[in-house]
């Protein structure tokens, strides 16, 4: 694998040289593929053992969006009318099935739960995956299941939730969500575009043309994707949830999500990691 890493690295770095404005573009499309597995990883087998009555308790559906078709879930209360309708949404090469453990909890104070599998990933359509595909994705499930009380998210699952909720370009409205709880979000995506390039060997004209692709398909620069202002615009009340040993995103990114936000508050933990 790390032979593979250096191989691409080399190869990026003497492309950006040649030829910046087709590598950058090149670099854009590998940075929106996640690695897709047919086979679960040996964390998400056990975790598929153990939670198999919760998944095998849920409606399947299949969902048309903008870009393709997601497999969602849903659980529905076993008495009554639902309080509320909670959305799960899980973070980058994920998929629903990591975010069940909050299925019965939320259950249990009777909520609806809804999930699905982002595009890309898990059961659904696609190959490639960028924030606004996401944020469609999440749109078009809401429209199928009805109105959300909240949402909770994992990693790449936060940003993808506030730009739905923010509702700005590329997209053409908002998504009314009162409530979310974000665990280990990251804030700034013209971070994780630099990091990004900077792993693949990418020159400073690539990286431009990788964000230029960016500002063509989004309608906005890069560095406007920005978690803390979308969730001001947003209006709602947020609970950001952060590891302190956090090695995939950096504790700033929750820091700057409730500073200048008066809805938000911050829970630390540590030892848990990503």
């Amino acid at each position: 694998m790390m032979h593979a890493e250096r191989l691409v690295r080399a190869g990026f770095r003497l492309a950006s040289h040649i030829a910046p404005s087709h590598t950058g573009r090149a670099a854009f499309r590998l940075f929106c593929s996640p690695k897709r597995s047919k086979s679960l990883s040996p964390g998400e087998k056990r975790l598929a053992a153990q939670m198999r009555p919760v998944m095998e308790a849920a409606e399947h559906r299949t969902i048309e969006h903008a870009g393709g078709k997601v497999r969602a879930y849903r659980w529905r209360v076993e008495d009554g009318a639902p309080r509320g309708r909670v959305l799960l949404l899980h973070g980058w090469t994920g998929r629903a099935l990591v975010m069940s453990g909050f299925v019965q909890p939320l259950l249990d104070r009777g909520l609806e739960v809804v999930a699905f599998d982002l595009p890309a990933h898990g059961k659904s359509s696609g190959t490639q995956l960028t924030l606004p595909l996401g944020a469609l994705a999440m749109q078009a499930v809401a429209a199928e299941f009805g109105p959300l009380t909240g949402v909770i998210t994992h990693s790449f699952g936060g940003p993808i939730a506030l730009l739905a909720m923010e509702g700005g370009a590329p997209l053409e409205r908002g998504l009314d969500v009162p409530r979310i709880v974000m665990i280990a979000a990251p804030n700034w995506l013209d971070r994780v575009t630099t990091l990004f390039g900077n792993r693949i060997g990418l020159n400073e004209r690539a990286q431009s043309a990788l964000e230029g692709e960016i500002l063509r398909l989004a309608r906005r620069p890069v560095e406007a994707f920005r978690g803390d202002a979308f969730l001001r615009r947003s209006r709602a009340t947020a609970l950001v949830i952060h590891d302190e040993d956090d090695a995939v995103v950096a504790f700033d990114s929750a820091t700057a999500l409730v500073e200048g936000n008066d809805t938000a508050r911050l829970m630390i933990t540590k030892g848990l990691g990503h």
